[in-house]
């Protein structure tokens, strides 16, 4: 009898490799992903993965996307607070080398691949304009000056690029008192006393 994809073993083979392909993603890169060294390490045939995924490509997308999750998601609440409690849960995620090899592998590979632009704007696409709703509420609620709603992108990439440098091209293990600096810059100019 063939089993569905709702079949308690083919689901939990499916997660095994899943984990086993995101382990040899950040210990080796996008080219330690085949087949075969995911069924070895996740301790399955290799028929197993190839019904899951017929081709390396497909092994490789699933795993990037295994872990996915929009880059800032706001609610609310006061916009520096949920800036603040973002960022710093960002940059402890930054901190481990799995997200680092995961997010360089995505940026490279979202170049040549739709399946893999697509991940990447499921994390970074929709961050302005989630943003700049919080914005405009946070105007409402008089948290910052009017008009700060338009300059959403130029305020993310004004936090969130710094954070990316340091980590990816400088190496450097980020800490609270960066996100705390980076978040204030940002919002000096646009609060209601300045």
């Amino acid at each position: 009898m063939p089993r569905t994809n709702d079949d308690p073993r083919a689901l939990r083979s499916r997660a095994a490799a899943l984990a086993a392909a995101t382990e040899l993603l950040v210990e080796g890169g996008p080219e330690h992903v085949t087949h075969a060294t995911v069924a070895q390490r996740a301790g399955i045939g290799r028929a197993t993965i190839y019904r899951h995924w017929p081709d390396q490509q497909a092994l490789l997308i699933d795993a990037l996307a295994d872990d996915v999750r929009p880059l800032l998601a706001f609610d609310d609440t006061p916009v520096r607070d949920q800036l603040m409690t973002q960022l710093e849960q960002m940059a402890h995620r930054l901190n481990q080398p799995s997200a680092v090899s995961i997010l360089a592998t995505i940026i490279q590979r979202a170049e040549q691949d739709e399946k893999v632009r697509c991940i990447r704007e499921e994390i970074f696409g929709q961050a302005d304009e989630n943003f700049a709703r919080a914005l405009a509420a946070a105007v409402a609620r008089g948290e910052l000056r009017p008009g700060v709603q338009g300059h959403a992108r130029d305020l993310i990439s004004r936090i969130v690029g710094p954070l990316l440098f340091q980590r990816f091209l400088l190496g450097v293990r980020l800490e609270k008192d960066l996100v705390v600096s980076l978040v204030d810059t940002a919002l000096a100019p646009w609060l209601p006393n300045t």
